[in-house]
């Protein structure tokens, strides 16, 4: 059903795995320790067929423009998007090294667009890791990577420390980065569940757009960002998972390339809503978890 029944605090990743750490602290097992991956979902055989610009419709390749524009049409009308992407972070590119990667959660996933997220969390990463060549050596052998169980710090005053870090996607018209911010959430000490978001490298607001008229992109951006964020509002006696996200600048939905690949006069209304035809792309690493109990 499109937009039917109800929602649930579980439909979404951030409070999900906010019920699997309420969950452990009641019977010692997170049933929502999930890693992340994000495919796409479409019925018309093409898996991976992400590009905003080609997008043709998730059950058919003929839809016309109109009818992909139009409310209420099958399958989802305006509601359709192309699909994600996964990524795995594997030793090898074989059979085997994928799937222990997958049972590892060393994964990640992206709206579309081929950005490639790295995300480690330990105790004592330097505050120059990300100017280092042995960067991401230094993530495995001091800390975790996604996916994985930050061990208990050596005493109550040590902080988690992140190495946080994506590339934009490789392809010369992609769009630039924005932003990479880290996201956690946490169980308190009267069992309230909490969220907070951290912009950690890039630009909460860099003045970069879309322009409605033409489609095209403006403003700067990144192709890479990092940084060491160290989460300085750490309680270690309270469980709590990070994971990173990775922002895009804005840029065009196939919904507003399709209107303006119409006359004006023949425009259905939909084409008038400007806020349903910007999007900004994303890739998320899995989480990485505390836990006191465990962790000790």
């Amino acid at each position: 059903m499109f937009a039917g029944g109800c929602i649930s605090q579980n439909d979404f990743l951030r409070t999900a795995l906010l019920t699997g750490l309420k969950e452990e602290r009641v019977t010692g097992f997170n049933p929502l320790k999930l890693g992340v991956i994000a495919s796409t979902d479409g019925h018309t055989g093409t898996p991976g067929n992400v590009v905003e610009s080609e997008w043709r419709g998730s059950v058919s390749g003929e839809m016309s423009v109109k009818s992909r524009l139009e409310p209420g049409t099958l399958p989802s009308g305006i509601k359709g998007n192309p699909g994600g992407l996964a990524g795995v972070w594997a030793m090898e590119n074989s059979r085997d090294a994928i799937f222990e990667a997958l049972e590892r959660r060393e994964t990640f996933g992206t709206s579309g667009p081929r950005i490639v997220p790295r995300f480690f969390a330990g105790w004592d990463f330097e505050k120059s890791s990300c100017n280092n060549s042995d960067m991401v050596a230094q993530g495995y052998s001091r800390g975790v990577p996604m996916g994985g169980d930050l061990s208990a710090p050596d005493n109550d005053s040590q902080r988690p420390t992140f190495i946080v870090g994506a590339n934009r996607d490789p392809v010369e018209s992609s769009t630039p980065l924005q932003k990479l911010q880290v996201i956690k959430g946490w169980i308190d000490s009267k069992d309230l569940q909490h969220t907070k978001v951290f912009t950690v490298a890039g630009e909460e607001d860099n003045d970069a757009g879309v322009d409605l008229e033409t489609g095209e992109r403006f403003g700067p951006g990144h192709n890479s960002l990092c940084a060491v964020f160290v989460d300085a509002e750490f309680d270690p006696s309270q469980s709590s998972y990070y994971y990173l996200r990775a922002v895009e600048n804005p840029s065009p939905r196939w919904s507003l390339l399709d209107c303006l690949s119409l006359p004006e006069s023949e425009r259905p209304e939909v084409c008038s809503n400007t806020k349903k035809h910007i999007i900004q792309e994303m890739a998320w690493s899995s989480p990485i978890w505390y836990n006191p109990k465990t962790a000790n």
